[in-house]
Formats: C-alpha cells, structure tokens, sequence
C-alpha cells in the first residue's frame, strides 16, 4: 500500500522539478546610449593637466597633442600607439546606473575611474579628477610638487 502512495508523489514531484525555460539563453543587459554611442574607433589627440593648490587656484598646467588609437567593443578597450603593434587592454564598464556617464577602467589590480563629459557622433571627453596629485607629469615621483587636485582632460575624435 505504500508504494501505490508514493508512486503518485515522486510522479508528481517529477512534474513540478521540470523548468520550460531551461536552454533560453539568458538576454543580455541592455546597453546604455552612452555605450552604444561610444563604441568603435577613436583618436585620442588631446590631453590637458590642470593642478590646483589648496586656495583652488592653478599651481601648474599642460597640455599636449597625442595621438593613441582607442577601440571600444562594450567590454574591452584597446589602446595602440601609432608605429607599435604593442596592445593595451583594460575591462571597461558602467558601474553607477544614476550616473551612465560615470566610467570604470580596470586592468588587473588596477583600476580608474572616468567621467565622460561630452560625447557625440565625432567628438569625445572624458575627464578625471586625482586628489593630491603630484606634478609635473612626466617626472619622477621624488621631484613632483603635490596639489590638491589634478584635473584631466582627454579629447577624442572618432576614426572614419
């Protein structure tokens, strides 16, 4: 008699553990306009550095024309300098769903944050601002003189 009971319950159980869904894939996360617009091929051609001294005055600025070659595929950015068949990958993503101009760059242990202040069609700029940030750029850490902030400006252009 207790096996015609629970022939019943495993028959049902059985129907209950079926899932309809299984082999959908699952869709993936949309994408924001900010990615969508900033994928592709891009030029960065301009790069400004503005220090500011602790009464928010300018301690120290530069600024250079560059040329680095940037691919966005919305996961990977590649960077490549002109002449090197040297690749410099990062892991990009969109962390702050308040903010989708809000950028986070990661390679390995390393992480930056951006924020991309314009883009278009043709155009982009990003920028990041470092708390006691050291100048000038290009010199070694024991000669920087520190400011309270360093502010930096990266323009883009996109390659046709």
């Amino acid at each position: 008699m207790k096996k015609l009971l629970l022939l019943p319950l495993l028959a049902l159980l059985s129907l209950s553990s079926c899932n309809d869904d299984e082999g959908e894939p699952t869709p993936p996360p949309p994408v924001s306009e900010v990615d969508a617009d900033m994928r592709g091929d891009w030029t960065n051609n301009f790069q400004k550095r503005v220090y500011y001294s602790i009464n928010d005055t300018i301690m120290y600025q530069d600024s250079v024309d560059v040329e680095a070659y940037f691919k966005f595929d919305g996961t990977k950015m590649t960077v490549t300098l002109p002449g090197s068949n040297e690749k410099d990958v990062w892991n990009y993503s969109f962390p702050d769903k308040d903010n989708p101009n809000y950028i986070q760059l990661t390679k390995g242990s390393v992480t930056t944050d951006w924020l991309i202040k314009e883009i278009s069609d043709t155009e982009m700029v990003w920028e990041d601002e470092e708390a006691w940030a050291g100048f000038p750029y290009n010199v070694p850490d024991s000669e920087k003189t520190t400011s309270k902030k360093g502010v930096y400006t990266y323009k883009f252009v996109r390659n046709k």
